[in-house]
């Protein structure tokens, strides 16, 4: 009987173990609160841990039971480097959201769409590593002008490898006029500190965050339901209110 309790007791605490999930800075604010919603909800918990890539790939190798990406190119990098742990099959498009300018809180330089940050004396910063890779360049060429990348590449005071790397720039640089970056940005540096300014239709560019449950977790049920959980129509104001676009 004791034999029977005790295996009881460890299934159901291997059904229930805490799932992690790994990835970028950018959708992590929507996870995390979508992670404490779904505890309350459902008694699981789901552990997001978040930044730069080199600070928890590693870890991650070892523990994850969900990936999430900031594109599909970031995810497409994952799945080779975690050498067949991840499988394309098991990735799910999120919400997207669209690549546009931080300027300082009142817009000093009135900067009204991407075509103002060609204009001399506009000092433009862009994060040119991570899930943004080429942006500034596609947002740039999109019309098939060559001179628009000429006049912004004279205008790039700065190339941050990664987001949280440029927010760091943004908060201790006033030099810097405008940022190319994802919209939800704005909501992590301050709607109170900063505006966002819509890039224009001729320039905008979006992406999609991505995830995908691990071929080693040994919590595939719940990592699957957080899965679907943040996909859910309830998610939606989650993801809207952090900057992002609902389905």
């Amino acid at each position: 009987m004791k034999k029977i309790l005790f295996a009881s007791l460890l299934f159901s605490s291997a059904i229930y173990a805490e799932v992690i999930a790994y990835g970028p800075g950018g959708p992590a604010p929507v996870l995390k609160e979508l992670a404490t919603e779904f505890e309350a909800k459902k008694g699981k918990k789901v552990k997001i841990v978040a930044g730069p890539t080199g600070q928890w790939i590693n870890q991650a190798k070892a523990d994850a039971d969900i990936i999430f990406a900031g594109n599909s190119s970031m995810m497409d990098g994952f799945i080779k480097a975690f050498d067949g742990n991840l499988d394309v099959k098991n990735v799910e498009v999120l919400n997207i959201r669209e690549a546009g300018i931080v300027v300082k809180k009142g817009n000093p330089k009135n900067i009204k769409s991407f075509k103002d940050l060609l204009k001399d004396n506009i000092n433009v910063m862009v994060v040119d590593g991570a899930g943004q890779v080429g942006l500034y360049e596609d947002m740039a060429l999109k019309n098939g002008k060559r001179k628009d990348l000429l006049k912004l590449r004279k205008n790039i005071v700065y190339y941050a490898p990664n987001s949280k790397m440029a927010v760091d720039r943004w908060n201790s640089d006033d030099s810097v006029d405008a940022l190319i970056i994802w919209s939800h940005w704005a909501k992590v540096l301050g709607e109170d500190k900063v505006d966002f300014v819509q890039a224009g239709k001729d320039f905008i560019i979006y992406r999609a965050a991505e995830i995908a449950v691990t071929n080693s977790t040994k919590n595939k049920e719940v990592a699957m339901e957080f899965i679907k959980f943040v996909q859910s129509k309830d998610a939606q104001k989650v993801w809207k209110k952090w900057g992002w676009q609902v389905k």
